[in-house]
């Protein structure tokens, strides 16, 4: 796929879709939907036979962007998030020991949990 259509772009707008919905409702908690976008990133991944750290590294590339040009305090909280847990993802996916897949992530500090 092309770099304007790859399926990171769409990944990337569902975020800033995600952190406009965010910024806008004060009643929504950011780990809920947090672990929502990297549920998707990780189904995306799991379906297909492709560059994964590619994939997620594009994602995390575009929604940095976006949270650099976020004006609005809660959606740049949720893009930043977003970030972190994707680099947290990407490590995970990058260290090709068998145990490193079975690591939880602690959603308040984005760190895999011993």
């Amino acid at each position: 796929m092309s770099a304007e259509c790859g399926p990171y772009v769409q990944m990337g707008k569902l975020a800033q879709q995600m952190a406009n919905q965010y910024g806008k409702d004060p009643n929504l908690a950011l780990e809920p939907l947090l672990a929502h976008f990297i549920d998707e990133v990780e189904v995306n991944v799991a379906a297909d036979r492709f560059d994964h750290l590619g994939f997620m590294t594009r994602i995390r590339s575009a929604v940095a962007q976006a949270a650099a040009k976020a004006t609005e305090s809660r959606a740049q909280n949720f893009l930043q998030a977003v970030v972190q847990a994707l680099e947290v993802c990407i490590a995970r996916h990058g260290d090709t020991s068998p145990a490193s897949s079975d690591r939880a992530v602690d959603p308040e500090g984005l760190q895999p949990l011993a």
